[in-house]
C-alpha cells in the first residue's frame, strides 16, 4: 500500500520554507494599483513595495494572500451590488475606428390585449 505525503512533511516537501509569497501573483493583483497606493493599502514603505514588485527582495507570505482576499472581497461586493460584466456587452463592439453598436430590438406590433378601453369607446372616437 502506497501512503501519500502530508502537506506539512517537510522532509518530503520540495521547497519547506513558507515564509515566502509568489512575487509573480502579487504582481498580478497589483495590477493597475499606484505604487503610492498600493503602499499604503499594504502599510509599508514605497521603497520596498517597489523591491517586491521588481523581485530585488523576497515578497512576505501574507503580501500575496491578502492582495488575493482584497480582489475576492471586491468581486462579491460587486456581484451584491448587481455590477455584472454583462452589461458591458451591450454597449457595443469598438474595432480600429468603426464603432459597431448592438442592434436594437424590432419594435413589436400592439396586440388587441395590449390595447387600452378608450380605443374601443365609439362615443370619443367620433370626436
Amino acid at each position: 500500500m502506497m501512503a501519500f505525503p502530508s502537506i506539512l512533511d517537510t522532509k518530503s516537501m520540495r521547497y519547506p520554507n513558507l515564509r515566502y509569497g509568489n512575487p509573480t501573483e502579487f504582481a498580478h493583483f497589483a495590477m493597475g494599483i499606484p505604487l503610492a497606493d498600493l503602499a499604503r493599502i499594504l502599510r509599508r514603505d514605497e521603497r520596498t513595495v517597489r523591491d517586491w514588485l521588481s523581485a530585488k527582495q523576497r515578497v512576505p507570505w501574507w503580501v500575496p494572500e491578502y492582495m488575493r482576499l482584497r480582489h475576492m472581497e471586491r468581486a462579491e461586493r460587486f456581484r451584491q451590488m448587481g455590477f455584472s460584466t454583462s452589461t458591458h456587452a451591450k454597449l457595443g463592439i469598438v474595432r480600429a475606428d468603426v464603432i459597431v453598436l448592438a442592434e436594437r430590438r424590432p419594435k413589436k406590433e400592439p396586440k388587441i390585449t395590449d390595447l387600452r378601453l378608450d380605443d374601443f369607446d365609439p362615443i370619443r372616437r367620433a370626436e
